[in-house]
């Protein structure tokens, strides 16, 4: 029995994921490794778009809850898995893009669009022969807003002001909010009227809603990145 820990470090959380064998057991959304879960594993992959310090930091505490396991940093690659890299310099792509775009290949049949929403928004596409033609990164919604807060003196609401309404937004708190999620929109169906034909995978807490406000026919898969983690972790094991 193969007993796998896949360590996601993203921008605002690091996610935990269990795998025996191929199945996902347990996810875990935190800062530091949990405890006391009765599962230890035999293998853990980290993965992290932190910066090099916090990343350290991160791969010591998770040592220190399991000293007598072996840890993988897993990095973006040229060519890895069956997929090749669409950047130059294949390391500067983010990880956490690089293992959705492996899993995607693996998982899903065909030409696919890779939809990540999370503090960033990304969109990445791999051809059905698993070349990695490039993709696009915005800031995401939560990002859009405090960016736009932040650099106006006078555009101010609380949390509670955001409401639900009908028609065109009332109140600064919906004009924001909702001309955010109405720019996401516009990128994404730019994207989709060039790449309709292609297969859609999304990931990330706000995906499946945007997606499913485009109307586009998709796969959600909240572990895309972990899955990919597995894969690549999995083959550089055996290539050790």
């Amino acid at each position: 029995m193969h007993r796998v820990l896949v360590v996601d470090a993203g921008n605002t959380i690091v996610k935990f994921t269990a795998f025996i064998d191929s199945e996902v057991q347990w996810v875990l959304r935190q800062e530091v490794c949990p405890q006391k879960t009765g599962f230890t594993p035999d293998v853990i992959y980290l993965a992290s778009v932190r910066s090099e310090e916090q990343s350290e930091l991160l791969s010591s505490n998770v040592k220190l809850v399991y000293p007598d396991v072996a840890l993988i940093v897993l990095s973006s690659r040229l060519i890895q898995c069956g997929v090749s890299n669409a950047y130059k310099e294949p390391e500067r792509l983010g990880v956490d893009r690089w293992l959705g775009v492996v899993a995607a290949h693996h998982f899903i049949e065909g030409d696919v669009v890779v939809v990540d929403v999370g503090t960033a928004i990304k969109v990445d596409v791999v051809n059905k022969d698993g070349k990695h033609l490039g993709g696009y990164i915005t800031p995401g919604l939560a990002m859009m807003e405090a960016a736009l807060i932040s650099n106006t003196a006078r555009i101010r609401y609380t949390k509670n002001e955001v409401v639900i309404g009908e028609g065109l937004p009332n109140s600064t708190a919906r004009a924001v909010t909702e001309g955010c999620h109405e720019m996401v929109l516009g990128f994404l169906e730019r994207i989709y009227r060039d790449y309709s034909h292609y297969k859609w995978v999304a990931t990330g807490g706000d995906a499946k809603a945007l997606l499913d406000s485009l109307q586009v026919k998709m796969e959600y898969q909240p572990n895309l990145v972990a899955l990919g983690a597995k894969i690549v972790g999995d083959e550089l094991i055996k290539r050790q």
